[in-house]
């Protein structure tokens, strides 16, 4: 087979192990590298279910946060950093008075410290004293949804007039993720009712989603399979799953399968001509539902054990095969067809994210399913694509030949976390409107605080209050590291009311003060705000690079240093970042941050490879998307001699353009222009 028809040109020599990430769905290896057949679960003296990973080829442990470390944040003096405030005026509504609610609440997750000493003492006696705890898991934010409230009261627009919730999940252990709501006069009874000490459980579920990396070991054998069913195979296996699923019951047969073949009548049109994992959903989908096991419509997809039941057949009928072609330990084995049932589910499924809370009958909320059991329902499983993306571009054939390598497998990691009752409920009379004064509050998110440190100087905000009959309003303030370090995130710009009947809205704009003495934008515009809170967010976010590369291959190969060079925007200007890998060191994963535009989702990027005998020789630019892990393969041209493409790398190599002192491109020489389309670039 031609490899470089599949892959970028100079990745012409990618090992099997880099073939395996492509076949995987994921090119990201951590630092940490846990192994997934060391998983290890502790329970900790006050019932705390922990489970742990250990290093490859170290004796650390890294714990996965259970939901039970989720928490409500603390301020340094103790006090819970968290805020419901009812309020009311004298006035009534239609004559200009307020009625409602302000809710506001940090939460962080990690364990406490008599926590964590309780598990490293427990790490200790289950693997002897040399073992240690060294910190969590390197949790990756889902895409689209890593943050979410579950609430029946937030989650009505009728009762809750706002709800803003904090950019993604915090990925550090006691990193603190905010929400916050302004609620009408009876979101607030409501919410407050919920909220009473001796309530089970409150009305609102915080719910955190994450990705983490496993390394699986594999050996000699061979795994493949071919998923491309018709719809009239896929009918036949689903009678056959029926029955061996229902072979004991066979009273239930015949129901599953009048229950399959009401699903077959009511799907969407052109589901009759979808191959056949349409039909095993629905198969599976029957079989749950005369088995007890149904939480809701066709819609919400099938559950984790149900499509292992899938998986399972699929093996039994050689669909899916797996030979191994030499003996390893069990354990291991294990985590190997763990991975690639974990592979399977990528290529024919999408997770569903849970929606596991409703509203009793008396306003209560009432949780249907406990956090060990969301993955295995229907609601925290998953779903397939569409009957036309199944029938048009879907094409499911894999075989993948293991020979002593090692395959990263991303897993989910969800997290949910009910708030307690007991919490103080604050009231508050607001009284003449007149001479009423307005707080504007302007909050720095906190993923911008690390930024501060290494790019930005502060950021200065104006604001602006057209009154009726008054002189207007103006103001601004600036917010800096060193004010946060004072007065924290949040800065206020108060005004008084007045005779103004449209109180609640203002303009503002913000221009950030960077490293070098610029600003950013050079012109913000004017933008409409609302006098409970706005979030600063920075402009540019963060992105670590990580840079692998096999260094004996490297040397072997003549290459002394391979230099991962980096193209991307950053304060709206294309800018260049270097990252060398050197032979000599013996450092095979080098990482480096760099801060690209918020709103961009990749870069380009090319090696500079210094070589003994060739010189200095420069790849050409390829573009990279939603992928921050790029591994230093030998081109195939320089292993091969090939004198064209020397020559042209050589050319390339001496006209190395030198970037600023801030690694800005000089306009004209940038290279962005031509990946536009592909990285969706505002400007060059």
């Amino acid at each position: 087979m031609n490899k470089s028809k599949y892959i970028p040109r100079f990745l012409g020599s990618l090992s099997l192990l880099v073939l395996a990430f492509l076949f995987a769905g994921s090119l990201e290896l951590t630092a940490q590298r846990l192994l997934a057949y060391s998983k290890l679960q502790l329970t900790l003296d006050d019932g705390t279910k922990v489970v742990l990973y250990r290093s490859d080829k170290t004796r650390k442990w890294y714990y996965l946060p259970p939901s039970e470390s989720i928490r409500i944040a603390k301020r340094p003096t103790g006090e819970d950093e968290f805020l419901f405030i009812k309020f009311t005026t004298d006035d009534k509504v239609e004559d200009g008075g307020a009625q409602g609610g302000l809710l506001h609440f940090l939460v962080v997750w990690g364990l406490e410290p008599e926590q964590t000493e309780d598990l490293a003492r427990k790490l200790k006696e289950a693997r002897g004293p040399n073992a240690s705890v060294a910190g969590p898991v390197d949790l990756e934010p889902q895409e689209g949804k890593s943050f979410a409230l579950v609430s029946a009261t937030l989650s009505d627009q009728s009762l809750t007039k706002s709800l803003v919730i904090s950019g993604v999940a915090p990925v550090m252990e006691g990193g603190r993720a905010a929400i916050a709501a302004r609620l009408d006069k009876n979101g607030a009874q409501l919410l407050e009712a919920t909220m009473k000490q001796n309530r089970g459980a409150t009305d609102f579920t915080v719910e955190f989603y994450y990705d983490f990396t496993t390394i699986v070991e594999a050996a000699e054998g061979k795994y493949q399979y071919d998923l491309n069913i018709t719809h009239e195979q896929g009918d036949g296996m689903v009678y056959d799953l029926i029955k061996k699923e229902l072979d004991n019951q066979p009273e239930l047969i015949d129901q599953a399968t009048a229950q399959y073949n009401q699903f077959k009548a009511d799907m969407p049109e052109g589901c009759d001509v979808a191959d056949g994992m349409q039909n095993m959903m629905a198969g599976l989908k029957a079989i749950d539902i005369v088995a007890g096991n149904n939480y809701g419509g066709l819609e919400y997809g099938i559950s984790e054990s149900s499509m292992r039941k899938m998986y399972d057949y699929f093996a039994d009928t050689s669909v899916v095969t797996l030979e191994w072609g030499s003996t390893i330990q069990d354990d291991r084995v294990d985590a190997v067809r763990d991975a690639f049932f974990q592979m399977f589910l990528q290529d024919v499924a999408e997770p569903t994210l849970p929606e596991y809370m409703s509203l009793g009958q008396e306003g209560t909320p009432q949780v249907t399913m406990a956090d060990e059991q969301i993955k295995n329902s229907q609601q925290g499983g998953y779903h397939f694509q569409s009957c036309t993306q199944l029938q048009t571009t879907r094409s499911v054939s894999k075989s993948i030949s293991l020979k002593n390598f090692k395959l990263p497998v991303k897993r989910m990691h969800p997290m949910t976390y009910n708030l307690p009752g007991g919490f103080p409920v604050r009231s508050v009379n607001l009284n003449d409107p007149f001479f009423q004064h307005r707080d504007i509050n302007f909050i720095v998110d906190v993923e911008a605080m690390d930024i501060f440190e290494q790019e930005i100087n502060y950021v200065s905000v104006n604001v602006r209050k057209r009154r009726n009959g008054d002189e207007d309003f103006s103001d601004a303030v600036t917010i800096s590291p060193t004010v946060m370090k004072d007065k924290g995130r949040l800065a206020t710009i108060t005004y008084a009311r007045g005779e103004d009947k449209n109180a609640d809205m203002y303009d503002y704009k913000a221009q950030w003060s960077l490293r070098g003495g610029e600003v950013y934008p050079e012109n913000p515009r004017w933008t409409k705000g609302d006098w409970q809170a706005v979030t600063l967010q920075a402009p540019i976010r963060p992105r670590d690079i990580e840079f692998e590369g096999d260094v004996e291959e490297l040397r072997e190969a003549g290459v002394t240093r391979a230099t991962l060079q980096l193209r991307y925007l950053k304060f709206g200007k294309e800018t260049e970042t270097n990252i060398p890998l050197t032979v000599s060191k013996n450092e095979p994963l080098v990482s480096e941050r760099i801060y690209t535009d918020r709103d961009q989702t990749g870069y380009a990027y090319r090696f500079i490879i210094n070589h003994k005998e060739q010189g200095k020789l420069a790849t050409e630019w390829e573009a990279k998307i939603n992928d921050d892990y790029v591994y230093a393969s030998v081109p195939e041209e320089l292993r091969e001699k090939d004198m064209a493409w020397l020559k042209t790398a050589k050319d390339a190599a001496n006209i190395l353009l030198q970037p600023g002192p801030d690694g800005t491109i000089k306009p004209g020489q940038g290279i962005l222009g031509k990946f536009k389309e592909i990285l969706n670039l505002i400007g060059e």
